[in-house]
């Protein structure tokens, strides 16, 4: 497209103020009608033809949410019913081999089954949607009720596929079964429920095994991959299309979507984007629906299913709240995340401790494919790579791995990677405050007594040493972040004491500030951090700003600077300086008493002699 073009003729067009008639974004739909009337529907019925052309195939599909599972379904089931006429600008129609035959559909979507922990409600759940399938094709109940006793799961799917195999009235003799978010019971059971919702998840797929050959297909997607019986162990387990490259492209919006649904010459509401990223976002008047392309490509695109794909593909989700919001916003974060990854972080997120600013995450082939025995069991890697936070990373500069042993994974993009922190900055500020809450009592200890070192050491290895790769991003804010939450919990922790962060003092913010009555005396402690500076210089800033100006009714004011390395990613250097009201109500400024990071790792009070290490 000839972007250059396209803006020159919107500009002639459409002028700050003029009406502007936008399309409808249709948020979150999993409606083809609606995506299709909206003319917002990206084509993938070329890949849905080529599951029509099959008989007997038992399919399993991967991706991660909001990737348009449930459209897709809605796709296949719409073709299924014959309803030609809706894909009138679809490959599909032009397609002279497929025929418009009707099949009946068995469509589950177990996500609106898994609400309650309960595996007899669960059971109960399953029987009563494949008894209200069975009535919306007129099937009289008679036909799928047990012989003797009370209807089970598996009973009822198996006579529910004979009686939809009977059918006639224009179905063809095979019915299509679509099972949409099969792990959502199990991502949503609580720990001791988890078996039994597996037994009763394994028992229904063991009969959509048994009863394959009698369908025109089965299709089960999800966002996990684990052993479940019936589905992805036995001889006669799924066929796993998730990596293939023949359907890397089934779900997200490719470049040619991008083009073909936004960038057309009769999308008005381009010009209405540009028009607020100008304003509202200071893009400025040179800014071109070249520019936003890259931008949206930048922060949304990305994201390769196979080894072998030719191109990325966009989110379609944050695309279409992007042109809803017109603004870059990380969609991806504020939609939610997936339960079972929170769920990971919660029972361990020590394994969450990686250098995420790393280009590329190598891992072998086989354990990435390997399915795992238990949802609670997931390797980090192929965790973050079916949750949507990793993807394939197809560098031409991995070609020395010549045996194609090896995947290697990457961020898809901007939002992506910036999601991931704020959810890990989110899960280590809380545990920052647990472990202040926990150690409260030995570091107030620490601070009313003037055990510095102590004190530091606590900070060095409860706090920052836990942080790590997973919230420290080497500048200040990041170290002030985690160093804020531990004594925000241990601060918090009894009625005469708090922290706050970034207060307005005088001429500047301070970072950190404490205050204690204790003994009826009121102390204030204000903490400066540098990341490369010297603990000195921290120290002096305080001064040099008048941090501590606004204390001046307080007893006892302790000035601290603090020293971080970036590359150790911890705190080095401090620096004490305390300020004491006499009996004259002036302020005696105590010797300064600087501490450093000894050869075992450990803190101590240096003495004059050494005091070159802070230089």
């Amino acid at each position: 497209m000839d972007y250059k073009k396209a803006d020159q003729a919107l500009k002639r067009t459409k002028r700050p103020g003029d009406s502007i008639e936008t399309v409808q974004i249709p948020i979150g739909s999993a409606d083809v009608k609606e995506m299709i009337a909206q003319k917002l529907y990206a084509d993938k019925t070329a890949y849905i033809t080529k599951l029509f052309k099959t008989n007997g195939i038992y399919y399993f599909f991967a991706r991660p949410r909001r990737f348009g599972k449930s459209l897709l379904l809605d796709t296949i089931d719409q073709i299924a019913k014959g309803n030609k006429a809706l894909f009138k600008t679809c490959a599909i129609y032009k397609d002279s081999t497929y025929t418009w035959q009707k099949y009946p559909v068995i469509w589950l979507n177990l996500s609106e089954l898994a609400r309650d922990n309960s595996t007899e409600k669960l059971q109960n759940n399953l029987i009563d949607v494949l008894y209200t399938i069975a009535k919306n094709y007129t099937i009289d109940s008679s036909a799928i009720d047990p012989i003797i006793g009370e209807p089970t799961v598996e009973g009822t799917l198996g006579k529910l596929i004979d009686a939809l195999k009977k059918l006639g009235n224009g179905y063809a003799p095979q019915p299509i079964v679509l099972i949409d978010e099969y792990d959502s019971p199990l991502i949503s059971a609580e720990k001791e429920q988890y078996e039994k919702v597996l037994s009763v998840l394994s028992s229904f797929f063991k009969v959509l095994k048994a009863r394959q050959k009698d369908c025109k297909f089965i299709f089960v997607t999800g966002v996990t991959k684990f052993h479940l019986s019936g589905l992805t162990s036995g001889a006669n387990s799924a066929n796993d299309i998730s990596l293939h490259e023949d359907y890397a492209g089934m779900l997200g919006y490719t470049e040619e979507d991008i083009d073909k649904l936004f960038f057309n010459d009769k999308q008005d509401n381009i010009w209405s984007v540009i028009q607020n990223l100008q304003v509202e976002c200071g893009k400025g008047e040179g800014y071109t629906s070249a520019q936003l392309k890259q931008e949206l490509k930048d922060y949304y695109n990305g994201y390769y299913f196979s080894r072998s794909a030719k191109h990325g593909v966009y989110n379609p989700d944050s695309i279409l709240r992007f042109f809803y919001a017109k603004d870059f916003e990380n969609f991806w974060f504020n939609s939610g995340s997936p339960t079972i990854l929170l769920q990971q972080m919660k029972q361990n997120i020590d394994r969450f401790n990686m250098d995420w600013d790393k280009c590329s995450f190598p891992i072998d082939k086989i354990r990435f494919k390997l399915v795992h025995p238990s949802l609670h069991e997931m390797p980090l890697l192929p965790l973050m790579y079916q949750t949507g936070y990793l993807t394939m990373d197809l560098s031409p500069s991995h070609v020395q791995d010549k045996n194609n042993l090896t995947y290697y994974l990457k961020f898809p993009n901007q939002e992506v990677k910036s999601a991931l922190k704020l959810i890990l900055s989110d899960f280590i500020a809380q545990k920052q405050q647990e472990a202040g809450r926990a150690y409260s009592a030995s570091m107030l200890d620490d601070v009313r007594t003037d055990n510095w070192s102590a004190f530091f050491n606590r900070i060095r290895s409860s706090c920052l040493a836990k942080a790590g790769y997973r919230f420290l991003d080497k500048s200040e804010r990041s170290f002030q972040g985690a160093l804020y939450s531990l004594l925000n919990g241990a601060f918090h922790a009894t009625y005469d004491t708090w922290a706050s962060a970034e207060r307005d003092s005088g001429i500047g913010r301070t970072d950190i500030i404490m205050e204690d009555q204790y003994n009826d005396s009121r102390t204030i402690y204000i903490f400066e951090l540098k990341v490369g500076k010297s603990a000195l210089e921290a120290l002096e800033q305080i001064g040099n700003k008048d941090y501590s100006i606004q204390y001046d009714l307080c007893h006892k004011k302790v000035l601290i600077g603090l020293k971080c390395d970036a590359v150790k990613l911890n705190i080095t250097e401090a620096v004490v300086e305390v300020h004491q009201r006499d009996a004259q109500h002036t302020f005696q400024v105590m010797p300064r008493k600087k501490f450093a990071v000894n050869a075992v790792g450990y803190f101590q009070e240096i003495g004059a002699q050494n005091n070159d290490v802070f230089k």
